[in-house]
């Protein structure tokens, strides 16, 4: 998929730029361009993972969305129109002891509901919390296009709730 340009501002002679034309035409294009971060969040409470990678977060505490793209109902978050364009989508990934140590876990990213690709996976330690994190570069179209994050895990555990330990997600704009 292509991304689409901020539209260019024109001021046709004989019209006076009210603010609300320059808001569209002119600060909010800047103001995408300047702000990088699109969606950031986390999973304060518990959340039960099953065994495989059908696990996806329910984040409750959205940090940052200015654009509005989250959706609660199906737990995803959705380009802004207007703004398609390269994107890196970052997830950590935590969850309880499973205790033993052959228990692994891997941050996972879907678009579109769509499962694309494990960003990271790592083997948990017998008796701690495990985590891991990573990214992914995806181009994605506004208007259209979903993110979501997904635990894979080999055991039957939940989130943890502690500080430092809770699970995170955050897309941020590259470019177009």
């Amino acid at each position: 998929m292509t991304g689409t340009d901020p539209v260019a501002p024109s001021f046709i002679a004989g019209s006076g730029p009210v603010p609300a034309t320059f808001n569209g035409q002119v600060q909010a294009p800047f103001t995408f361009l300047t702000s990088k971060v699109m969606f950031r969040a986390q999973r304060n409470a518990a959340q039960a993972l099953t065994s495989g990678v059908n696990n996806l977060i329910a984040f409750d505490t959205i940090l940052e969305d200015p654009y509005g793209g989250w959706n609660s109902g199906t737990n995803t978050w959705t380009c802004p129109a207007g703004c398609s364009g390269w994107f890196e989508i970052s997830m950590t990934a935590w969850m309880n002891s499973a205790g033993n140590n052959t228990t692994v876990i891997a941050a996972v990213a879907a678009l579109n509901g769509v499962i694309q690709q494990d960003m990271t996976s790592e083997w948990a330690v017998n008796g701690h919390a495990g985590g891991t994190s990573g990214m992914l570069a995806v181009s994605l179209y506004g208007g259209q296009d979903t993110v979501g994050g997904y635990i894979f895990t080999t055991a039957a555990v939940s989130t943890p709730t502690a500080t430092g330990q809770l699970p995170t997600i955050e897309v941020t704009w590259i470019s177009l």
